[in-house]
């Protein structure tokens, strides 16, 4: 019978993205308290050296390294670091992620679809390619999961940039995990919905400013869910340890969503 072992690290590396703030923060956090050896990035070196001090100061091991990644030269970079720093790549959390104010798809700019592009699918993109690069160089397998949305398996009328990206991290997802299943690499989605973050914050505020104004239409309440509530961080971390942990062993391409039901509706 498995037991709460599988949900251990026991000294595997881990590489998160957007690991400043945010579910990415809540993972460095969980992760190293369950033994793994931890490396953050983001653009933010203030926010990773906070998150660091404190995961080191409550006895875990933890690392940074900026990196924005839509540049595949300081993803190469961020990558090489960690194998630098810990050895070996075991595992991956490609968190970071960017939204966008709510807007009718005919008033979307031209920047704001590429940079949602830009960030939530190529920038995935590279991170995936250069930590597979090491994973199957290894020869030991690995996990890798990817931040995705409720929105990736729906759509959103006033968010059209945020969730076609979102859409295109799943298939992403399940087209590595076809590809790289041979070399015992799992690739798995990670769908959070309505979750207390900043970048939430700024999206609650971005909403609210436009419905003032009469630019959207009021946000539906189901985003809650049938448990009729938003999600934390570290709800979401329990979820995204639990996808790279040996606890999810026969789960690879899987779209796993935690948003309290929102998309059960």
């Amino acid at each position: 019978m498995a037991g709460t072992g599988n949900l251990t690290f026991n000294g595997r590396s881990l590489l998160i993205t957007g690991g400043s703030q945010g579910i990415g923060a809540a993972t460095a956090r969980l992760a190293a308290s369950r033994g793994a050896r931890v490396m953050i990035a983001s653009p933010d070196a203030d926010k990773l050296a906070a998150v660091t001090e404190e995961i080191n100061g409550a006895g875990g091991i933890c690392s940074w390294v900026p990196c924005d990644i839509t540049d595949p030269a300081q993803v190469e970079t961020m990558v090489r670091a960690t194998v630098d720093t810990y050895g070996a790549l075991d595992l991956a959390y490609n968190n970071a992620g960017i939204s966008h104010p709510p807007m009718m798809p005919h008033e979307v700019p031209d920047e704001m679809w590429r940079r949602t592009i830009e960030v939530n699918v190529s920038g995935a993109f590279w991170c995936c390619r250069e930590q597979l690069k090491v994973m199957v160089a290894q020869g030991r397998g690995g996990a890798i999961v990817i931040t995705g949305s409720m929105a990736g398996i729906q759509g959103v009328g006033t968010m059209a940039p945020y969730s076609t990206s979102k859409h295109a991290v799943a298939g992403l997802v399940k087209s590595l995990a076809v590809a790289y299943g041979q070399h015992n690499i799992r690739i798995n989605f990670h769908g959070p919905g309505a979750t207390e973050t900043p970048m939430y914050d700024q999206s609650v505020k971005d909403v609210m400013a436009l419905r003032a104004a009469g630019g959207v239409p009021a946000v539906p309440g189901k985003i809650k869910g049938p448990l009729d509530r938003n999600q934390t961080a570290e709800e979401q971390a329990e979820v995204a340890c639990f996808l790279l942990s040996d606890a999810a062993a026969v789960m690879t391409g899987a779209m796993v969503i935690a948003d309290c039901g929102a998309t059960a509706y």
